[in-house]
């Protein structure tokens, strides 16, 4: 069974089966952030005295794995010849992990303070899209991780943000991290887009360790293939080490269920009133005419959002059972090219394929209905 939004996504922080063990820990844990926290002003130090040389980076990356409780589990090779690696996202350290392990930098594109920045090898995108960085600095070979976003690594997402296009020879990372008591990433409203996650390297500091394992798996080459066909089986790669699905979600899926849950949890208010979602669900029957009412009434109680609902139930993702939509009307007007209304199903289908296909029937069908309303209202004489 393929594997949906809500189960790559982590809603908890704790994950223990004991929670009276982690409130026995949590005094502890404050100490040691404290600690942590003497070290990152260390850290900071070190950061503006240290040149930017080999052994000042490996310090001060000896000392950020210090300071978060960061522990590497290193396998596989590193190719010296690859100057690009495609890892998976897993959390806000994983450029950290492989840093340490590998050596490489990230083109994150967060704003984070520039200290924070180097500690962490992210770099300005705009000083390495030029293919003379292979060639000028060729011990730091370039972190990617396509994604977009970090999941539970239940699965991998498909690969839709890449800085700049891949180079003919690539070396995977399979990256993932182990943590007692809490999990590394939640995902919320504030961390859903490109602001630093900040609430998850707190939890950093607290925890006693966070284990990362960095795979090196062998290189692909590309042999002739585009990027997104080199890009699949680079991911495909990645998920067969780790042992988990290659997902056709992407991390716009996930955003758009994070969303509405991070919205009315933050507002920590009961579901819209009856006469809001009346009106909501009214608007949604417009466009889908064949959804019952009740059936978008309980699903906007969840999204609370028009546009997120009628995705839910083109998409798939949220079952019903059509019902039987108005007899259509005689019309005095020209006649307009025929369209087949494909009838709705209310079942998740099976592949992409048949999920995109079924999307795309729909828009068409909205199209067309808006197209031929438009024509009636105004009387416009239409040519077939």
């Amino acid at each position: 069974m393929a594997l949906t939004a809500e189960k790559l996504i982590n809603d908890e922080r704790f994950c223990g089966d004991n929670p009276i063990q982690f409130l026995l820990y949590l005094p502890f844990g404050l100490i040691l952030m404290a600690l942590r926290i003497v070290l990152a002003c260390i850290l900071w130090i070190a950061s503006f005295i240290l040149p930017d040389k080999f052994a000042a980076r490996q310090l001060i990356s000896t000392l950020a794995c210090l300071t978060f409780g960061v522990y590497i589990k290193e396998k596989g090779n590193k190719d010296p010849k690859c100057s690009v690696f495609v890892a998976n996202y897993v959390s806000c350290l994983d450029s950290l992990a492989a840093s340490r392990a590998l050596g490489s930098i990230t083109l994150r594109k967060w704003k984070v303070p520039p200290f924070f920045a180097s500690t962490l090898g992210i770099k300005n995108v705009a000083l390495f899209v030029r293919k003379q960085h292979f060639a000028e600095s060729p011990d730091k070979p370039v972190l990617l991780q396509p994604e977009g976003g970090p999941t539970n690594g239940k699965g991998l997402l498909k690969f839709t943000d890449c800085s700049f296009p891949l180079p003919n020879i690539v070396q995977p990372i399979a990256i993932s991290v182990e943590r007692p008591f809490t999990t590394v990433t939640v995902h919320r409203h504030s961390e859903a887009g490109r602001r630093f996650p900040w609430r998850d390297l707190l939890w950093f500091l607290c925890s006693p360790y966070s284990v990362f394992s960095v795979r090196a798996l062998p290189p692909l080459e590309r042999d002739g293939d585009n990027d997104q066909v080199f890009g699949e089986r680079i991911r495909q790669a990645i998920a067969e080490s780790l042992q988990v699905e290659a997902t056709e979600l992407n991390s716009e899926d996930i955003r758009r269920l994070v969303l509405p849950r991070a919205r009315a949890s933050s507002r920590a208010q009961p579901s819209a009133p009856v006469n809001e979602r009346t009106r909501l669900a009214r608007q949604v029957k417009e466009v889908l005419p064949n959804v019952p009412l009740q059936d978008i009434m309980k699903d906007l109680a969840k999204t609370r959002s028009v546009d997120v609902t009628i995705t839910n139930f083109l998409e798939g993702l949220t079952p019903y059972t059509p019902e039987p939509g108005p007899e259509p009307q005689p019309s005095t007007s020209a006649p307009s090219p025929k369209y087949v209304t494909p009838c709705p199903t209310g079942v998740f289908p099976k592949t992409a394929k048949e999920r995109q296909m079924s999307f795309q029937e729909r828009k068409a069908q909205m199209i067309a209905e808006a197209r031929q309303k438009y024509i009636e209202k105004h009387r416009i004489a239409v040519s077939c």
